[in-house]
């Protein structure tokens, strides 16, 4: 494979049962997920990641796109590199937390070479926080003249995760994002619809991870989801108490845990 046109790393586990492709959410890096790859590679679980376009150190204008198939377009491309790297004889997950859930579900749908298993940590089939009508009126009419015009993406550290201290070190974070155009805005919104009309497409097993008090993403819509999928081997677990960020929280370990069982459990199932 040619040189990446993304940042990509890669955390080694010395005697790998499987290879999991992790995609993380909007704003935020690959960076952000070290506690949770090393947690993976405790139990020999090798993960493979990058940034996606526009975030951390890959290229691309910062909360911006023009089409949400970027996005798509870059998971597949992780999701390619794992299988080149890493071959096809070990089984192969993706892990999409937040947009990344809604991008992997998205690349997962799109695949002609599906992975073995697919997880979604708070995935972003809707938002708690809307756009007022006369926002909303205002944002369209502003769309065909000023799509890269940014505004506030809405996201509060103390919304992220209960952890304090990891809620500061997202606000201070150079390599967190915090803005948005209006073009990622209306992507985002078609892409969150998008899905619902093609996840039956999905042929792999799904499971689907949920904070209660998700701030961010509204429960109601992953678990309009999973009803709207209705896939013959999707499981959907709600952690009561817990914010967006699930692999952040104070329960973090507890998590992590039961997702490590849930692909160890589903990889050795005929």
């Amino acid at each position: 494979m040619s040189e990446s046109p993304y940042h990509l790393s890669f955390h080694e586990a010395t005697e790998p049962t499987c290879i999991v492709t992790i995609i993380h959410g909007a704003g935020e890096h690959s960076g952000r997920y070290d506690y949770v790859r090393e947690a993976f590679a405790q139990q020999q679980i090798t993960t493979v990641m990058g940034d996606l376009p526009g975030h951390g150190y890959s290229r691309g204008q910062r909360g911006h796109i023009e089409s949400f198939d970027e996005y798509v377009e870059a998971a597949l491309y992780f999701l390619e590199v794992a299988r080149e790297r890493y071959g096809t004889a070990l089984p192969h997950v993706i892990i999409g937390h937040s947009m990344g859930g809604l991008i992997a579900a998205l690349a997962v749908a799109k695949a002609t070479n599906q992975p073995d298993l697919l997880v979604l940590s708070s995935p972003a089939f809707g938002l708690r926080m809307k756009l007022s009508p006369t926002r909303a009126w205002l944002a369209r009419v502003l769309l065909p003249i000023a799509p890269r015009l940014m505004q506030p993406n809405g996201i509060a550290p103390q919304d992220v995760t209960r952890n304090q201290e990891l809620a500061v070190a997202y606000g201070s974070d150079p390599l967190v994002s915090h803005t948005v155009s209006l073009r990622w805005y209306f992507e985002f919104t078609e892409a969150m619809n998008q899905i619902l009309l093609i996840c039956h497409s999905i042929q792999i097993p799904i499971s689907v991870w949920q904070g209660s008090a998700d701030r961010l993403v509204d429960p109601a819509s992953v678990r309009h989801f999973v009803e709207t999928c209705n896939h013959h081997t999707i499981t959907y677990k709600e952690f009561p108490g817990l914010y967006h960020e699930i692999f952040n929280e104070p329960e973090r370990d507890d998590v992590i845990a039961d997702i490590i069982s849930w692909i160890k459990i589903n990889l050795t199932k005929d």
